[in-house]
């Protein structure tokens, strides 16, 4: 019984991923990336990178609607990809520095830490905080990503976030809930069977 679970688990995974290759021809160098308009794929950006605060949050997706042919395949590529070379590169560049400014903290005594707290705030390794970083940002980006397809809805984007929003496993399971909600999708919740 848990082995039939696990493999289907895998299928539905393994389906999201073939299935938005295979609809959007997402493959590096892709022409649906180079396709879209300037403003478009700008407004898409800062989306991705964005906290959408409530101000915020609205004027974007009021901006993300007037483009939504042209989202729905950028959209798809940023959910399967995840952030590209150069913003992977300025986070660990970021994350590096951060790092170092909490180890300053850490050793000084302008936080109230007991000694065990601040000893294990310590022990992390650089290489650990960048990866924990850099692990934080793509799910951050790719929760937009799909936020992003529920605001702009379109027949692939429903298709995906209806695969994505029944995989178990997924981290991104409850944003597509939240982004076929948006969309008008039917989001059962899916029980064992």
């Amino acid at each position: 019984m848990q082995h039939s679970t696990r493999a289907r688990r895998w299928i539905i995974a393994f389906a999201v991923s073939l299935l938005v290759i295979v609809m959007c021809g997402l493959f590096p160098g892709s022409a649906h990336t180079q396709q879209i308009n300037e403003r478009a794929r700008a407004v898409a950006v800062e989306w991705l990178l964005s906290n959408c605060e409530v101000g915020e949050g609205t004027r974007l997706r009021s901006q993300l609607q007037q483009f939504k042919a042209e989202l729905e395949p950028f959209f798809l590529q940023a959910l399967q990809q995840g952030p590209d070379d150069k913003q992977l590169s300025d986070l660990q560049r970021a994350s590096e520095t951060r790092y170092q400014q909490r180890q300053e903290v850490l050793k000084s005594d302008r936080l109230p830490l007991k000694d065990e707290d601040r000893k294990a705030a310590q022990a992390i390794t650089r290489e650990q905080y960048i990866a924990q970083e850099k692990e934080d940002f793509v799910l951050r980006y790719k929760s937009q990503a799909v936020a992003g397809l529920g605001i702009i809805g379109g027949p692939k984007a429903k298709t995906v976030l209806q695969l994505l929003s029944k995989d178990e496993k997924s981290p991104l399971k409850v944003s597509a809930l939240e982004a076929l909600k948006n969309i008008g999708g039917v989001a059962k919740k899916q029980g064992p069977r």
